[in-house]
């Protein structure tokens, strides 16, 4: 008891140590980064929030360093994702946006410090939403859903759903026209669970040391899964599985994988400035020849595109900043907050929760109502109304509003504080019903392979994010269901891991 005792006072010492470190650096590059970037033009104002923003999105990595917690690193990630998108497009871009038709729109300073206040007012909610539930003693409430899993049946449901998931794939294009809506909701629900086989494979490679051979197999599958992302001309979709992968390392070796964080911004990269040419050649490949291709076609035509497009670019045909551009804006929200900032409501009304209208049916399946209202009219209200496209332009190319740019058009400020730590709260329940360690490796897998669709719906409307968030949840559960393992095993597996804890 004493020995237990003095590691964690010595620890809780060294986690203040270390986050007094994070706050005097944070305050000293507060001060000087500004004044240095001054002199190359940059308002230095911007820059102080951006870096106030950076440092607030951060405090979740350095607090879970700092206090070598063990558990899923949920926040750190989901708060990186946010600054990555909201903070680094300051020092990256000029504070334009781009219009329907080409047009270009130089947005106010005003509106961009407005658009810096919404993102550090946001994710200071969200962080204190998130973190508030952890501590609240109701939280006992909320039932856990205990899927400590049998390594023997793991294997086995890696074996059946890692083969047969993949092969639906391309089922998607066989299915008749009058049949497409409600069964290709369904097919997307079934091809989801990739992703939990990818956390479940990621916790015998990672949490069990299991043979090469899982390793490999691992890798195989993600590479798969990445390759059919690409084929649907979806960048998403590519860096979903390569996501899964990141989140499932960190949570089982406590280190952040550079290699796999360098991979999704190399695919970005390397991807990004073709993309609308290669959806463009899709459409007519496909009309002219009557079927659709492949999905090893479509995906080898779009890594050809890209590999043509960077081969002239160090040939010289384009500069570097042209060549990035493309990849830089898709992940600029704060200067399309800005905009929402300049036109509301000034030219377009507060909405007052109109755009969340499809959580009222949310839960109401598809093969029920085939009509049921599609999710995403919230970008597409966006992307009209603030002149981004025209009715035609959002047929074929789509738009994200953000989570943050969502909750200004329907509440304004309280919006950023109320819609964004209404987030916090539910990412922090749905961690303690699915991805605490009473959860077991099972409810783990379960939970990343759908938090990782939380960074991408970062950048869209809440209806994406959360619209069928339940529906993964629960059909992954059931799904690993006869895979989980004896009570008797689930204590000792707890107490195995708690003397990790607190070795």
């Amino acid at each position: 008891m004493i020995t237990r005792t003095s590691t964690l006072i010595m620890r809780r010492a060294g986690s203040i140590h270390l986050l007094k470190v994070f706050f005097a650096g944070g305050i000293v590059t507060a001060i000087v980064l500004p004044l240095i970037l001054a002199d190359f033009g940059y308002d230095i104002w911007h820059v102080f929030l951006a870096v106030v923003l950076l440092e607030i999105c951060l405090y979740p990595t350095a607090r879970y360093f700092a206090r070598k917690e063990t558990g899923l690193p949920t926040m750190p990630i989901f708060s990186i994702a946010f600054a990555l998108q909201f903070a680094i497009p300051v020092f990256t871009r000029d504070a334009v946006i781009e219009l329907a038709q080409g047009e270009t729109r130089l947005l106010d300073d005003s509106d961009v410090t407005a658009a810096l206040l919404l993102a550090i007012i946001g994710i200071a909610a969200l962080q204190v939403g998130y973190y508030s539930l952890q501590k609240a003693p109701f939280k006992q409430a909320l039932p856990v859903a205990q899927l400590h899993l049998n390594k023997s049946k793991a294997v086995l449901c890696c074996l059946l759903l890692g083969v047969v998931l993949p092969l639906l794939f391309n089922l998607r294009a066989i299915i008749p026209e009058e049949y497409q809506v409600p069964l290709s909701a369904m097919l997307t629900l079934l091809q989801n669970q990739v992703y939990v086989v990818i956390g479940v494979l990621g916790w015998l490679v990672y949490g069990r040391k299991s043979s090469k051979w899982y390793t490999a197999w691992l890798y195989a599958l993600v590479a798969v899964t990445a390759l059919h992302g690409i084929s649907t001309g979806v960048l998403e979709e590519a860096l979903i599985p390569i996501g899964v992968l990141f989140v499932v390392r960190w949570l089982y070796t406590r280190r952040i994988s550079v290699p796999v964080a360098a991979c999704v911004f190399g695919l970005i990269l390397f991807l990004s400035p073709v993309k609308s040419e290669y959806r463009q050649q899709l459409r007519l490949d496909d009309s002219s020849v009557g079927v659709q291709m492949s999905s090893i076609d479509r995906a080898s035509l779009w890594i050809k595109q890209a590999a043509t497009y960077w081969a002239e670019t160090f040939v010289g045909s384009r500069n570097l900043e042209e060549a990035t551009s493309s990849a830089t804006s898709r992940a600029d929200f704060i200067h399309q907050v800005a905009y929402i900032h300049s036109m509301t409501p000034a030219e377009v009304p507060y909405q007052y929760g109109r755009t969340y209208s499809y959580f009222a049916v949310t839960l109401i399946p598809r093969a029920i109502w085939p009509n049921k209202p599609l999710a995403g009219s919230a970008n597409g209200f966006y992307a009209v109304n603030y002149g981004i496209a025209s009715e035609e332009g959002i047929k074929t190319t789509t738009f994200g509003v953000s989570i943050l740019g969502e909750a200004f058009i329907n509440f304004g400020w309280y919006g950023a504080v109320f819609v964004m730590m209404i987030q916090g709260v539910a990412i922090s329940a749905l961690e303690k019903i699915f991805g605490t360690l009473k959860s077991g490796a099972g409810g783990q897998a379960v939970f990343i392979a759908f938090f990782v669709f939380f960074l991408n719906g970062i950048g869209s409307s809440a209806e994406i994010l959360f619209g069928n968030i339940l529906q993964n949840l629960l059909f992954g559960y059931l799904l690993l269901w006869w895979a989980r393992e004896k009570q008797i095993s689930h204590q000792r597996e707890v107490s195995a891991l708690a003397r990790v804890v607190y070795r």
